[in-house]
């Protein structure tokens, strides 16, 4: 499971009140240091630039070195980070004066991140999918659910064509379903909901 934080230095999208979601201007962040968080990382690169957000992933740990008895849960780094910048020209900027430098005993690898916001992402989908998608692919179906539940939920959206339950070998569903509507304007209504 990914814990994912986000530390914002401005409520605004940019410095001018514009940011072009088109140009990346995050900067992928590898070779950090386990214990380096959030903040060390935001003051170092705010020494070149302003900064927007900073990331590091982080993943749950079930054993912790020096627990004595029981398992206790904590936090660890996955030894990498996103600092997102205000512009392009400032994301290439930190990379050329930080590459290689030196952060809590690590020395840091910059790039521009192929890494896209997921709202932005998220916007790109359902713009694609509004054209023609007439099939929606539904996780997460709880195990004692089954087809008939299925299309009388989906079937109050709109005119279904097929629901299909893939099948595990002992006969019992998989998780997921497949539902497909006659119209794309019946698919895209069931999303809405």
């Amino acid at each position: 499971m990914n814990n994912k934080s986000v530390v914002s230095t401005e409520e605004d999208d940019g410095m001018d009140g514009s940011v072009d979601s088109s140009v990346a201007h995050s900067v992928y962040v590898k070779n950090l240091n386990f214990s380096t968080n959030e903040e060390s990382l935001k003051k170092m690169f705010e020494k070149v630039v302003p900064v927007r957000s900073v990331r590091i992933p982080t993943k749950a740990s079930s054993i912790v070195k020096g627990a004595s008895k029981g398992i206790s849960s904590n936090l660890l780094s996955m030894g990498f980070g996103f600092v997102e910048c205000y512009n392009a020209h400032d994301a290439k900027a930190v990379i050329k004066e930080l590459q290689g430098k030196f952060l809590d005993g690590h020395t840091l690898e910059l790039k521009i991140s192929s890494h896209a916001s997921s709202s932005s992402k998220t916007e790109k989908k359902l713009v694609g999918s509004k054209k023609t998608a007439t099939k929606l692919m539904v996780r997460n179906v709880p195990f004692e659910a089954t087809r008939t539940e299925l299309l009388k939920l989906f079937g109050s959206f709109g005119q279904l064509k097929k629901v299909r339950l893939p099948k595990k070998f002992d006969g019992s569903h998989r998780g997921f379903a497949f539902v497909d509507y006659l119209s794309a304007e019946d698919a895209q209504n069931a999303m809405m909901k």
